[in-house]
């Protein structure tokens, strides 16, 4: 577990301008359900008991954060594997601290919670950033804001989410890698399941994987992008959260593909054009 300097630099970033010392109260386990807005969705279980072990042996260091849902009901805005590990250890009450954030800070702030502690896959990741922008339409620029990254940073997580869900699965189980995911984007569908496999199997390292492309590359293109085309599709892809390309025939004419991979992403594309 984290050193409680490092655990309380974290509640500090995500209760903002309140102070550490607010009074921690004691609450009832079943009192306490999940985050709605937890963007995480992968829990290990080996890790889980470890902690449950661990806080047998030494208790829960740290308060988790919750907010009043209810009459003396709570809802976890951070901290839900202590919870659930508390539950494996057979405590009845979790140390908590009392904090009632609105639903955009919520998700906000359980976002925070696990970037700081890097518990979350970059498909969580990226959905977290998502829902920000999606549910709270927030742009790019707000959302790195929000959590202190880079605006390219979020672009370039939001843009994975075009991946078909076989390959978003293997990213989340870990057998690909986010540096894996980028190269993967730049294909067609059936391209791309066919060597993620091939990456997953042979357990390729992206310079490997972007080795393997390069000879596919030059056979199947007559004519490279400039960085400013690749530039413009990603920035696109990003805000759309779809993955776009553009093809110009001539200075003055081209086109711009939208990639669906089923017929509930092309409904949401269409709504999406509808409203522009």
């Amino acid at each position: 577990m984290s050193d409680n300097k490092s655990l309380n630099r974290g509640l500090d970033a995500l209760l903002g301008d309140q102070k550490l010392t607010t009074t921690t109260k004691e609450i009832d386990l079943e009192k306490i359900t999940a985050g709605r807005y937890q963007p995480r969705q992968e829990f290990d279980d080996v890790k889980i008991q470890e902690l449950a072990d661990s806080i047998k042996k030494h208790g829960v260091l740290s308060p988790i954060l919750v907010r009043e849902v209810g009459l003396d009901k709570f809802e976890v805005i951070a901290g839900e594997r202590r919870v659930r590990a508390s539950k494996i250890a057979g405590l009845k009450t979790i140390p908590s601290l009392i904090n009632q954030k609105e639903d955009q800070e919520v998700l906000e702030a359980a976002l925070i919670e696990n970037l700081q502690r890097e518990d979350l896959n970059p498909v969580e990741e990226a959905r977290g950033y998502d829902r920000l922008k999606r549910e709270f339409e927030l742009t790019q620029d707000e959302i790195a804001k929000a959590t202190g990254k880079a605006r390219s940073t979020i672009a370039n997580s939001m843009r994975i989410l075009s991946l078909s869900p076989k390959i978003l699965d293997m990213i989340s189980q870990g057998s690909l890698e986010k540096g894996h995911a980028k190269i993967l984007s730049g294909l067609e569908t059936t391209k791309s399941e066919q060597l993620a496999e091939v990456i997953s199997q042979k357990r390729l390292t992206v310079r490997q994987a972007e080795a393997l492309l390069k000879p596919a590359k030059k056979t199947t293109k007559t004519k490279e992008k400039d960085r400013n085309t690749l530039n413009i599709e990603d920035e696109i892809s990003g805000n759309f959260g779809h993955k776009t390309e553009i093809e110009t025939k001539t200075t003055k004419a081209g086109k711009v593909s939208i990639f669906y991979h089923s017929p509930d992403e092309l409904e949401t594309i269409i709504q999406k054009l509808l409203k522009l």
